[in-house]
């Protein structure tokens, strides 16, 4: 079932999201699992809204991938963020048409 995941990411600026994001090679790397991705500066503090396939793809992405390119790209700063997790009624998505 899939999952909706909040996380926010404390001592994260969004140069040093695009920092994680240049290190992980996203969007053009996309992670196994991950169905939508969003993020923003709320206030200073970086929050990202994702849904995954399941918190299983999740879990094994960050271990394999999000914790070391957050390590290369913020050194010692790099935290795990607090993370919200609800299972979903529904994930609508609208196929992009070709023109």
């Amino acid at each position: 079932m899939a999952v909706g995941l909040k996380m926010v990411f404390d001592a994260m600026t969004v140069d040093d999201y695009d920092a994680v994001c240049s290190a992980l090679n996203f969007p053009a790397d996309w992670p196994d699992g991950l169905l939508a991705h969003s993020s923003a500066d709320v206030d200073g503090v970086v929050r990202v809204i994702d849904t995954w396939e399941s918190r299983e793809k999740f879990d094994a992405f960050a271990q394999s991938r999000l914790g070391p390119a957050m390590g290369e790209a913020m050194g010692d700063r790099a935290e795990r963020p607090q993370i919200k997790e609800r299972p979903l009624h529904t994930f609508y998505t609208q196929e992009a048409v070709p023109a």
